[in-house]
């Protein structure tokens, strides 16, 4: 039961990170493109928060969550888990650097001269983080400290 919980702790972390990592990766790439066809963060401002919280909500149960439950069950050090929630983080990065950036073939991304490097490098920093919010939870020796 204490492992439940802690699936269901770890969401709102995945969710932050998420809706941080999308806004940074806004800042730095979607600010260049200056066409009305976007509806970046200039545009929407605040509201660009409430766009993302969804994909954030509803992206947890079909990547991490899976994902951490394996790699609790594998017993991976945290060395090897950080790793692969990077990895992991910057293949996600990837994937929404393409749905943000890439509809039309690419236009904005060779138009604008957008770099897909920086979504790799920001989810899977955020991956990273994630890694060390789930130890510091768990505690050194697996053991959750919250609940």
């Amino acid at each position: 039961m204490k492992r439940f919980k802690h699936y269901f702790i770890m969401w709102i972390p995945f969710m932050v990170l998420f809706i941080f990592a999308t806004f940074s990766l806004e800042l730095v790439e979607g600010n260049k493109i200056t066409t009305t066809e976007y509806m970046g963060l200039l545009d929407l401002g605040l509201i660009y928060f409430l766009v993302v919280m969804p994909f954030a909500f509803l992206l947890y149960p079909v990547s991490f969550l899976p994902l951490t439950i394996i790699l609790s069950k594998l017993f991976i050090p945290f060395i090897g888990r950080a790793v692969i929630f990077s990895v992991a983080g910057g293949i996600g990065g990837m994937l929404i650097f393409k749905k943000l950036y890439g509809w039309h073939d690419g236009y904005f991304i060779e138009g604008y001269n957008l770099n897909l490097n920086s979504a790799i490098l920001i989810f899977g920093l955020a991956g990273l983080l994630y890694a060390w919010i789930d130890r510091y939870l768990k505690g050194k020796r697996g053991k959750a400290i919250l609940l």
